[in-house]
């Protein structure tokens, strides 16, 4: 069965009855209970810091929020599941990562009950209102696993300024952008051409934007590892050559944070990073006025336009004692209220009617470059994909072999056919 068919059984089935009547719903049915809450440092997670004293006021439940470094969030969730800890009540989730995992593990607790049920659901929650591409991640089998907080992807950003002063028109297909680095190179040694992802288990983010756009793709039509087809081969050799030719010293070891440091700080002309990223990059001097963005140009000869898109979501622990104040806070927390207040803080919503609504119209309009970014977003749901290696429940692992291709080529001890080869040959080892 696919997702979007999952979508229309759990989803809407499970939540039909809690919006058709009131059944006696209570923001302040959990009064005097305490959550614990664990988070990935983002954006989304640094408001909901903000935010929760609003949470308690409307609810009269506490939160204890704990926020940590990717690395160190996912360590500290993985401690407190194995260990069957009921001091964990929520937490983070990227369920197009570890879903198949957390799943099979029991980690999970199944929202399905808690959306059915009236007299803990409120009757205007609209779980039919998320994105189905987004919220398709977070089912499996009829179980809901999470809620989604935000939609992303990684978007292409470009210096407008140094463009128009050597003369080099916006990239409109992705030959365009090697080409452009060559003339940045050449011209203006003081800036450096290109920066992304190069740090081995972040690079498929980045990078299969360019495996789709190049009429590649990370599996075959019968599931097999792709990455030895011509288009994936071309994204291999494209990729890396950035990185070697024209990335900043160190780009093997660079993930988002320092992409966006060199973007900030004006030292880099292109970026491909994550439009999660956008409210930092705005805090930087001038980036607002001299920065365009769009989603990564389609490929010349392919004419495929198919950018990577994720969302994060928010799921209750199974093995927490206070699910019903744990979904309260889900509810809040992906509330239209509460998303549409999001906007400022650069979370892209993954609810339609809050994307459309006033709150984030008045907000795009203040800026030519919110627009802009909207208008990317508006691309990567309609147009994206989730899918960032071959079938398989050993995400972490896939990607990272898919990152090691890359790598190889940059370090110049494997042609991208080469790379390509030897990346599919591990790869179906996990399958």
């Amino acid at each position: 069965m696919k997702r979007r068919e999952l979508i229309g059984g759990a989803l809407s089935l499970a939540a039909a009855p809690a919006f058709a009547q009131s059944g006696g719903f209570d923001w302040r049915r959990q009064d005097g209970q305490t959550i614990t809450l664990m988070f990935n440092n983002h954006p989304w997670s640094q408001a909901m810091r903000d935010m929760a004293g609003e949470f308690t006021a409307r609810t009269g439940i506490r939160t204890r929020i704990e926020i940590f470094n990717e690395e160190q969030f996912r360590a500290r969730l993985t401690t407190f599941m194995q260990g069957r800890s009921a001091e964990l009540d929520v937490f983070m989730t990227l369920a197009s990562r570890e879903g198949p995992v957390f799943r099979k593990a029991g980690w999970y607790a199944d929202l399905a009950p808690l959306l059915a049920d009236p007299a803990l659901t409120a009757p205007d929650y609209e779980a039919t209102d998320f994105a189905p591409s987004i919220q398709g991640a977070n089912v499996f089998d009829r179980q809901v696993v999470a809620v989604p907080i935000n939609q992303e992807g990684p978007l292409f950003y470009w210096r407008r300024d140094v463009f128009e002063r050597l003369g080099i028109p916006e990239p409109r297909t992705l030959e365009d952008i090697p080409a452009a680095a060559a003339v940045i190179k050449a011209r203006e040694p003081g800036i450096i051409p290109w920066a992304a992802r190069g740090l081995r288990t972040a690079i498929p983010y980045a990078f299969v934007g360019f495996v789709n756009n190049l009429g590649g793709s990370v599996a075959t039509p019968d599931g097999k590892p792709g990455m030895s087809q011509p288009g994936s081969v071309k994204a291999i050799e494209m990729y890396a050559n950035l990185l070697k030719e024209y990335g900043p010293p160190g780009a093997l070891n660079h993930t988002f944070t320092q992409v966006i440091e060199l973007l900030g700080a004006g030292r880099v002309a292109m970026v491909h990073e994550s439009s999660n990223e956008f409210a930092n990059i705005m805090r930087f001097p001038n980036r607002a006025n001299d920065l365009g963005v769009k989603i990564l140009p389609p490929g010349k000869e392919s004419g495929i336009s198919k950018p990577a898109a994720i969302g994060w979501g928010i799921a209750i622990s199974a093995h927490s004692r206070k699910q019903a104040a744990a979904w309260t806070f889900l509810q809040w927390a992906t509330s239209k209220e509460t998303q549409a207040k999001l906007v400022s803080a650069g979370v892209a919503p993954p609810r339609a009617s809050v994307f459309k609504g006033p709150a984030f119209d008045a907000w795009t309009a203040e800026l030519p470059i919110r627009r802009a970014w909207a208008e990317a977003l508006v691309q990567l749901g309609r147009e994206g994909s989730g899918v960032f290696q071959p079938p398989t429940d050993r995400i972490p692992e896939a990607r990272e072999k898919i990152g090691d291709a890359v790598q190889q080529v940059v370090l110049g001890r494997a042609t991208p056919a080469e790379a390509a080869r030897m990346a599919d040959e591990e790869l179906a080892k996990l399958q």
